[in-house]
């Protein structure tokens, strides 16, 4: 009996250990893997969105450009050594003229892609395509 209840053992952590190696390689990422994430509110508007409102509706507009701040805060904030003040050394009113320029030649694209296309350019990364 004890022969049993001994093998049985084994196999349970046999399969335990079986099934946590294939959860670590499922959840490992090579370090050059794109992130995923979830684009909330304004960020999954589309550049033509944003262009619009730049145009037309000035709370509205306000309220895009406090996205894309946010945006960059938020990153800066997760990278360690990025100073975006002290580095990029813009004004706000820059920021946002940058973005103008991106969403008018990219309508199709979010405002989270030119969030991410305004940090490359900060930083001197190559914006990465999607």
């Amino acid at each position: 009996m004890r022969n049993v209840v001994g093998g049985e053992f084994m196999k349970k952590t046999a399969g335990s250990i079986a099934l946590a190696a294939a959860l670590a390689a499922a959840f490992a990422q090579p370090a050059a893997a794109a992130k995923t994430y979830v684009v909330w509110g304004i960020g999954a508007k589309t550049c033509g969105a944003w262009t619009d409102a730049q145009r037309t509706d000035k709370v509205k507009a306000e309220t895009y450009h406090t996205w894309i701040y946010g945006f960059l805060t938020g990153t800066a904030y997760g990278r360690e050594g990025l100073d975006l003040a002290r580095d990029a050394k813009v004004a706000p009113e820059d920021l946002v003229q940058w973005v103008d320029a991106y969403c008018e030649a990219n309508p199709l694209m979010t405002v989270e892609r030119a969030g991410v296309a305004l940090l490359d350019h900060l930083t001197g990364a190559k914006a990465q395509q999607q």
